[in-house]
């Protein structure tokens, strides 16, 4: 699954459908919200290898299964933390339908996995 998953195309499209989580739950579309699950579920396993892994996105995945598997530096679960906090927040007000309160948080959770994603390239770049 991480050889597909360092497809560009896979992790771009993941992060592509981040506000389409948070329309859902907006709407209280619940079949929406199935969709959106389901295609982040998949969607490591939609997209071939990848001929070239010289690029942000796969260096990023590549650097996320280092971390996983053998470096577990801290700071980059700080970021996590920091997203997934963001990030429910964002949900939750989303459901409630409070559109400041749904946008500051997700732009901050985006912020964060970003940050997150700039590690784990700089953890590749150090460990390749």
């Amino acid at each position: 699954m991480w050889r597909r998953h360092t497809n560009p195309w896979s992790g771009w499209s993941r992060m592509l459908t981040f506000p389409f989580l948070f329309i859902a739950i907006w709407y209280h579309n619940w079949i929406a919200l199935a969709v959106v699950i389901v295609w982040y579920v998949v969607n490591p396993f939609l997209f071939p290898e990848p001929k070239s892994t010289d690029n942000f996105m796969s260096k990023a995945v590549l650097g996320e299964k280092l971390w996983t598997e053998k470096i577990r530096t801290r700071f980059p679960n700080v970021l996590n933390a920091c997203n997934g906090i963001f990030f429910v927040v964002a949900l939750y007000a989303s459901y409630r339908n409070m559109l400041w309160h749904v946008i500051y948080p997700a732009i901050l959770s985006f912020t964060f996995k970003m940050w997150f994603l700039d590690r784990m390239v700089f953890i590749y770049e150090e460990f390749k």
